[in-house]
């Protein structure tokens, strides 16, 4: 009985990426929605170059913008990317779901 390193090293791999992979994916779905609050008006950037709650303008009644959308979607996009990569590994790792 011996090891297959093998294929132990390729699950290693596999799981690192792909691990690599969700954690950036997630991080740039969070940049995509920081940034369509920051467009909404939800927050504005000081001079000194930190960001603070806005004080006047929000909400924006007359909705949000074609960018806020788009940008909105793109962060939901990598949200639903991030939950379809962890369930297929879910799928593989259960063998009754094969």
């Amino acid at each position: 009985m011996g090891i297959d390193w093998f294929a132990f090293v390729t699950v290693a791999l596999v799981a690192v990426v792909s691990a690599c992979f969700v954690v950036a994916v997630y991080s740039v779905g969070l940049r995509f929605w920081s940034a369509a609050d920051t467009r909404a008006g939800k927050f504005t950037v000081k001079e000194d170059g930190t960001i603070g709650p806005a004080t006047a303008g929000f909400p924006n009644p007359q909705g949000a913008s074609a960018a806020v959308r788009g940008l909105r979607a793109l962060a939901v996009a990598c949200f639903v990317l991030c939950g379809v990569v962890v369930l297929y590994g879910i799928y593989l790792i259960v063998p009754q779901f094969h």
